[in-house]
């Protein structure tokens, strides 16, 4: 609809109308409408690291984490990746965490029922807690030793 006056304000007999997209007219526009929202909250970085060492130390915890030796796995074979999973005997949703130039471990385990495959540079704490098990790569490892990094404490903090 358009936001012009109906009609003139004077010389026509009928009563002053302004733009016929108002709420309270028949075919009229919404009150108050949705608007497009971000529903994004910023995390500092200190919390995301300490989130994500908590999330891994959970998994070393419960024993639910184990190391994958990636270059077993060079081409994809996923009978081969899914008689591993059989053999650690792992707790499903299993997180896989491959490095990104690993595609052939990542390309062994994405076929397999209740196992996500996901590159370390993309792994978040949701991921991660959200799965009961979780295989990590060499490489991965170090990735997300890296991200999860030592957060120093300050003066105040802990004592």
């Amino acid at each position: 609809m358009t936001g012009a006056k109906a009609w003139r304000q004077k010389g026509t007999g009928r009563a002053r109308v302004g733009a016929l997209s108002v709420p309270h007219r028949r075919g009229g526009g919404v009150a108050f409408g949705p608007k497009p929202r971000r529903h994004v909250v910023k995390v500092n970085r200190k919390a995301r690291r300490r989130a994500l060492r908590g999330a891994l130390s959970i998994h070393a915890e419960r024993g639910s984490i184990a190391v994958l030796d990636a270059a077993t796995l060079d081409e994809p074979a996923t009978k081969k990746a899914a008689e591993m999973l059989d053999k650690w005997g792992a707790k499903r949703p299993i997180l896989v965490v491959v490095d990104a130039e690993e595609t052939g471990a990542a390309k062994s385990f994405r076929n397999i029922p209740r196992v996500s495959v996901t590159p370390a540079s993309g792994v978040g704490v949701t991921d991660i807690v959200g799965h009961a098990s979780l295989l990590v790569s060499q490489k991965a490892l170090e990735i997300l030793e890296a991200r999860a990094g030592d957060v120093k404490r300050s003066a105040g903090e802990g004592d």
